[in-house]
């Protein structure tokens, strides 16, 4: 078997192996009702991760015979190759969620400010609204003064008009676009 093929699977399986870690890790804190953000648990299990994959990418490159240039190299690939899906595969499941905040940060960055209940109003569910609140609060995304709720922090706004416009390239959300050019 190729390093390239030894590589490639070592990934696919610390893959899988941080995302069964980080569903066991996210079911125990909520059977035991422990506050947290989802985003930073998978976050944690993919750095833990890390650990394993550090080792056994170092075991595997003493087995072939590599020389210390070879062997750093092996090993800061497998590290970034592995964090980089790590990051990119939760947004993959994590992208409705997000959407649905980006679509706020949007409108608060199209309104300049809104209060609690303009937002309510606007989205409906008094809870589904108090959840994104909160998570874009925790994340420093935006703030609120005197009622009012307002930017704190362009990166995920700038990242969602990313995502947004490669999905318009894409052909895909193309009702979105109509309903962002209102």
């Amino acid at each position: 078997m190729s390093i390239s093929l030894k590589i490639i699977l070592l990934l696919i399986c610390s893959q899988i192996f941080s995302f069964l870690l980080s569903v066991v890790v996210l079911r125990i804190m909520t059977k035991k009702k422990i506050s947290f953000l989802p985003l930073l648990i998978v976050i944690k299990c993919t750095l833990f991760g890390n650990i394993p994959l550090l080792l056994i990418s170092w075991l595997l490159t003493l087995r072939l015979n590599m020389n210390v240039y070879g062997t750093i190299n092996t090993i800061l690939y497998v590290l970034i190759v592995h964090n980089v899906l790590g990051y990119s595969g939760w947004h993959i499941f994590n992208m409705s969620e997000t959407a649905r905040r980006i679509r706020m940060l949007y409108e608060l960055n199209l309104a300049g400010r809104f209060r609690y209940d303009e937002l309510a109003d606007k989205y409906g569910v008094k809870n589904m609204l108090d959840v994104r609140l909160k998570r874009l609060t925790d994340m420093k995304q935006i703030s609120e003064h005197n009622g009012y709720f307002v930017l704190k922090s362009l990166l995920l706004y700038r990242i969602g008009i990313v995502v947004l416009n490669w999905g318009f390239f894409l052909k895909y959300n193309v009702h979105l676009r109509q309903g962002l050019k209102k």
